[in-house]
């Protein structure tokens, strides 16, 4: 049976990916940029370190509560963790690597005094490397690595939440990389697939 601890966490995940994805939106950006003014250059930073902590915060509190375990990575299943292991880790250094670290985490924005809303480092759309097999290589790292922990009842309550909003998170990413950079996006998006490599894989079966 569900307890009230554990319907006070399936809330609060629910208010943080909300606040998380409405405090990033180009409605709140637009909104909130002239009212900061030429304090706007560090918002991309303020927001990355609120984001963190209150989801440290909310990590910790559903440590703190006990619960059944549903399911362990023993046995034959030591080998599937660790081979997801190692593709979370190298889709987040692949993907690394063709983003901007710096304009991500909002350094960028207090050096350069704007507010860049792609990630690539030149400001267009890049498709090589990890980019040219899927198109965001940190979403499907992130939702391989949620699953990739032990499961009990609130991990289960956290990994079911975060998935959903990863899934609506990477819909309303692509419309706003529909709006930055228009018929070029929607080109790439033709070509290369979304979370999974379906169309990489097809193109080198057929080869």
């Amino acid at each position: 049976m569900i307890s009230i601890q554990q319907l006070l966490l399936f809330l609060f995940f629910v208010l943080w990916c909300f606040f998380h994805s409405s405090f990033i939106s180009n409605q709140f950006i637009h909104y909130i940029k002239p009212k900061l003014g030429k304090h706007f250059k560090a918002y991309r930073l303020l927001y990355n370190l609120f984001s963190l902590i209150t989801f440290l915060a909310l990590l910790w509190y559903s440590y703190s509560l006990k619960s059944a375990v549903i399911f362990n990575w023993s046995g034959y299943f030591q080998i599937l963790h660790i081979i997801l292991l190692l593709v979370c880790f190298f889709l987040f250094f692949a993907g690394s690597l063709a983003y901007d670290i710096k304009s991500f985490l909002g350094f960028r924005q207090i050096k350069q005094k704007e507010h860049r809303k792609g990630m690539s480092n030149d400001g267009k759309i890049s498709t090589t490397g990890i980019l040219g097999i899927i198109r965001h290589p940190w979403y499907t790292a992130t939702f391989l690595l949620i699953w990739a922990r032990n499961w009990n009842v609130n991990t289960l309550i956290i990994n079911i939440i975060l998935s959903i909003y990863l899934v609506i998170g990477c819909y309303l990413e692509e419309k706003k990389l529909v709006l930055e950079y228009g018929e070029g996006y929607q080109n790439y998006q033709k070509n290369v697939s979304m979370l999974f490599p379906w169309k990489w894989l097809q193109m080198k079966l057929n080869r």
